[in-house]
């Protein structure tokens, strides 16, 4: 487990910023420790035993060549390549992201990236990007980043965040979208221990799309606070888990989502999909927050999970917290194991087992990897998903992961 202190003493020259602000953050986030499962945000994901636990990881190169992707690589927190385009502006790593609030167990992860981030991209699009922008982080070395991505009106971009590295991240995302902004965020976490955190802030008429992908590493915590602030604002969220492994090496995935409908005619739509095995454990989050002036809100959420062993979890935990009367809003929650009618049906037209559970899983998850409009990023995300699923599935043996 990383040693917080131990690991600032041994960067701080390096880090950019106030050294002493820094400093003073740490030692309060230092005071509060790390949240526990008393802390309700955080009762399925035990991190100081998630931390300790190892893992052998299973890292698939995705070649984004064919969509002529702008990259921008940290390899161990160093930033390997700067991408260069018309309509984006790449301003250097000064510091941290704007001050998080006080400690508290609930926040305090985001107060750590402020005491410990030595580095991060900070973007501004200003028109259409013609091509996507990858965030690729590699590498064995403890990180914590800080990502500042801004759309002014009307500006258009899909994000990539392509997460292979093997050791522990805490990873913060402040992204800001203007009048008329639509960005989509692709992600993928294929190793490692990795705390993330998106703050998202829409205006009026901008529309955000998330579509995450978690096939691998031990532990995937993914927090995201989207606030949309102004009419016709409208936000995506997406999750599809292929979680295996056994004991101490299984996936840990948990997605924790906090939506604020703070003005009225917004929208909203959730969708959460698991595939478990082994000792896999899935966890979904999900609060939609509508505001008293909020009238005329949509708000939808689900999650389903398909449980592969008897051994893997899922916990679902989907809340409404509705201060307004004039709303649609609903959630939904389905557990359960692979269709044996199904398997039965495709095995009866020809298929041999491996096949019919391939494909099964996979029309599952295509549910998920739908919400990809780029066709170029879509048939790149499928094949991911395809290769991970063989290694899922060439585990399988009738009830546990080997």
């Amino acid at each position: 487990m990383l040693d917080a202190q131990a690991h600032f003493e041994q960067i701080r020259d390096t880090l950019p910023g106030d050294g002493q602000a820094r400093a003073a953050t740490l030692a309060a986030a230092e005071a509060v420790g790390l949240p526990t499962r008393r802390v309700e945000s955080w009762h399925y994901t035990d991190l100081a035993r998630l931390l300790k636990s190892g893992e052998t990881a299973v890292v698939r190169a995705v070649d984004f060549s064919s969509v002529e992707a702008l990259e921008a690589h940290f390899e161990n927190g160093v930033l390997q390549s700067e991408p260069q385009a018309d309509g984006l502006q790449i301003t250097p790593f000064l510091g941290t992201l704007a001050s998080p609030d006080a400690p508290s167990p609930d926040n305090v992860m985001a107060n750590y990236n402020h005491a410990l981030a030595q580095n991060g991209l900070t973007a501004e699009v200003s028109g259409t990007l013609a091509h996507p922008l990858v965030i690729r982080t590699s590498g064995s070395e403890p990180v914590h980043l800080a990502h500042k991505i801004s759309l002014a009106a009307g500006a258009k971009a899909v994000l990539v965040d392509d997460h292979m590295a093997t050791g522990y991240s805490n990873v913060v995302f402040d992204i800001t979208l203007g009048e008329g902004a639509e960005l989509t965020l692709l992600r993928s976490q294929q190793a490692g221990h990795q705390v993330g955190l998106s703050h998202v802030t829409l205006e009026q008429d901008a529309k955000y799309k998330s579509v995450a992908m978690i096939s691998g590493g031990t532990l995937a915590r993914h927090e995201a606070h989207v606030s949309l602030k102004a009419a016709q604002a409208h936000a995506e969220l997406h999750s599809a888990v292929l979680g295996h492994g056994l004991s101490k090496a299984a996936t840990h995935a948990d997605f924790t989502y906090v939506i604020e409908h703070q003005a009225a005619d917004t929208s909203s739509h959730t969708s959460a999909y698991n595939v478990l095995d082994g000792n896999a454990r899935g966890v979904f989050q999900g609060k939609i927050i509508v505001r008293p002036d909020a009238q005329r809100v949509d708000a939808q959420m689900q999650t389903r999970a398909m449980m592969l062993s008897e051994g893997a979890e899922m916990d679902a935990k989907p809340e409404l917290e509705i201060y307004a009367d004039d709303v649609v809003c609903a959630h939904g929650s389905a557990i359960g194991e692979l269709d044996r009618d199904a398997l039965f049906f495709l095995r009866s037209r020809g298929l041999d087992e491996a096949s019919a559970r391939h494909l099964l899983v996979a029309a599952f998850l295509e549910q998920v990897t739908t919400h990809i409009d780029d066709e170029g990023l879509s048939e790149i995300m499928r094949g991911l998903v395809d290769a991970k699923i063989n290694t899922l599935l060439g585990n399988f043996n009738g009830g546990a992961s080997a």
